[in-house]
């Protein structure tokens, strides 16, 4: 390389060795006229190679694929035979060690020169290529755990499903971890982190080798099972995966456990796409949360029914609530001695353009599982304060009654919902103190001691707050003396025969004495006969709903009751 420099040539040396690029120019046999100072620091080694095969050098050109090159297939040969190179990509490799360098040729023939036949540039360009193998890995691979991410995840599937295998032979298996968000909100997040990865390197331990493992997000993961039977096999590895899980985790000190839901759906005869796949897995797994000390469900057809349906559901109540085709009722809440109306439950109804009124029970599941009961709770919210300020304002008296608005579990999820209903009540005009808040106790079970902040919060802007469904959890006494109740309402379980079901009727009895004890208001759900009112009536209940007083009431027909009754007594009464 060194004579190189006092070849015959007619270019500057000191101006090509300005050029980042290494520069090579070589005469009809391929032998090199001239090289600036980059391309002996670069080429050194390298230079026979660009123009000749030889199986004794240590030294090789590959192409980007890692294919040696064929004579042919040289880049000087190719210059010399016609050919312009355009930042081509290209590897240099020593064999038997030693660092790879991509490097980009870009060159052509030399026209009327007398020696010069060719010209090539070489930029090194392994930088950059190692930052495109890092950012490629970053696009499939999951940091945290070193898993395939969800898109790689999607993408191998649909590789194995367009490569058609035989019915049931593959199952697509969604893990769903249970309490992880405790691990997070107790411990933090970094010893949260660090189980992900610890399971991350079970879950590659315990997979069968030609299986595919992925985390999906989250505390979600996924794995694809290649089997000749994977009917039985899927569940077999779903009980051996739950197990592992379910070993304690040693981190920092902590002995942490965790247990996992998992749903199976085997294929691949039915699917298409990945993200169909991975559909009925994720909804297998969501049957496990009403199966008691189940860990794994298999997708069957009965769920495509059920799925498809709520599908259905899901679409149409996104376009109810665009189109205002939400209703409410209104069932009265009556005072038990008098059976005056004390007050409204404000209950939704869909008018379905197809279906006619549905009830809650045909799309509040749906709405709970797809989120769509945030929207749908505000929307009550907002409908039964304006309804009820039109009222007042139209008839003096209802200037005392209050109107009862559930609210759901995600709707305590967000951060804003104290503000949110302040707004509404500003907007709407209504009172506060005549608005009063239902929550069931699963809500106080979801988020325990953050919501407690939350429902002070409320109670501070004069609202009335009731624990709904009250007896049908495991821990109601506590909640009564934990959280800032004003009223309760017992659910309709302990109304239906108290009177032949002396325990029930004790316990209905001990409620009642209870709520009175904490200066709680006491609503009973569910009155529908005579011997529930004398029953009630006898216990000394201030407060009740049910068919026995009234159905649930039309806007119409609550405004029939106002206008004809001044007292506010039911018209049955």
């Amino acid at each position: 390389m060194h004579d190189l420099v006092n070849l015959p040539h007619s270019i500057s040396l000191a101006v090509l060795n300005h050029l980042p690029d290494a520069i090579v120019v070589v005469n009809r046999e391929g032998q090199p006229l001239l090289c600036n100072g980059q391309a002996k620091q670069l080429l050194h080694n390298y230079l026979t190679s660009l123009w000749q095969v030889d199986e004794t050098s240590p030294f090789r050109i590959l192409d980007r694929h890692h294919c040696p090159l064929t004579p042919d297939q040289l880049p000087l040969r190719r210059v010399l035979a016609g050919d312009v190179l355009e930042n081509e990509e290209f590897i240099l490799l020593q064999v038997g060690g030693g660092a790879v360098v991509w490097v980009a040729i870009s060159g052509g023939p030399c026209q009327d020169t007398t020696e010069a036949a060719g010209i090539i540039s070489v930029r090194n360009i392994t930088r950059r290529k190692q930052q495109e193998t890092q950012l490629h890995q970053q696009a499939l691979h999951d940091q945290l755990t070193g898993l395939s991410n969800r898109n790689a995840f999607v993408n191998q599937v649909n590789a194995v499903l367009a490569q058609g295998r035989s019915p049931n032979s593959l199952a697509l298996l969604f893990i769903d971890l249970d309490r992880f968000k405790e691990v997070n909100d107790n411990l933090g997040h970094g010893v949260g982190n660090e189980l992900l990865a610890e399971l991350g390197h079970r879950l590659r331990r315990l997979a069968p080798a030609h299986s595919l493992v992925a985390r999906l997000g989250g505390d979600e993961f996924a794995v694809l099972l290649e089997h000749s039977d994977c009917p039985t096999q899927a569940p077999i590895l779903a009980s051996q995966l739950r197990d592992l899980i379910a070993q304690p985790f040693d981190l920092q000190q902590h002995d942490i456990y965790i247990d996992a839901s998992i749903g199976i759906a085997l294929g691949p005869a039915q699917y298409l796409h990945a993200e169909d796949w991975l559909r009925d897995a994720d909804t297998a797994m969501y049957q496990i949360k009403n199966i008691p000390d189940s860990h794994w469900f298999v997708f069957d057809g009965a769920l495509q029914v059920k799925q498809n349906q709520r599908l259905q559901v899901e679409m149409g109540l996104r376009q109810a609530l665009q189109n205002g085709e939400l209703r409410l009722h209104y069932q009265p809440i009556v005072t038990i001695s008098t059976q005056a109306i004390h007050g409204f439950e404000a209950l939704v109804r869909w008018q379905h353009p197809e279906r006619g009124l549905l009830m809650p029970g045909q799309f509040i599941d749906t709405a709970e599982a797809t989120g769509l009961i945030i929207p749908l709770g505000w929307w009550v919210l907002e409908e039964a304060c304006r309804q009820m300020q039109a009222w007042t304002q139209a008839f003096p008296a209802m200037a005392d009654l209050t109107i009862s608005v559930n609210m759901s579990s995600k709707q305590f999820s967000q951060k804003n919902l104290v503000q949110r209903v302040g707004d509404t009540l500003a907007r709407t005009g209504f009172d506060p103190h005549r608005l009063k808040i239902e929550i069931t106790e699963g809500v106080l079970i979801d988020h325990s001691e953050s919501i407690i902040t939350i429902l002070e919060q409320l109670r501070d802007m004069g609202i009335r707050l009731a624990v709904d469904d009250f007896g049908t959890g495991y821990s109601s006494l506590s909640y009564l003396h934990r959280f800032p109740f004003d009223s309760l309402k017992i659910d309709r379980s302990f109304i239906e025969n108290a009177d032949q079901d002396y325990e029930k009727l004790e316990i209905l009895q001990s409620v009642v004495r209870l709520a009175w004890n904490l200066g709680l208001d006491v609503v009973a759900e569910g009155i529908e006969t005579q011997r529930h009112y004398a029953q009630l009536k006898a216990l000394r209940c201030e407060l009740g709903q049910g068919y026995l007083f009234s159905r649930p009431l039309t806007p119409a027909a609550v405004e029939d009751i106002l206008v004809n009754q001044p007292t506010l007594q039911l018209p049955n009464s």
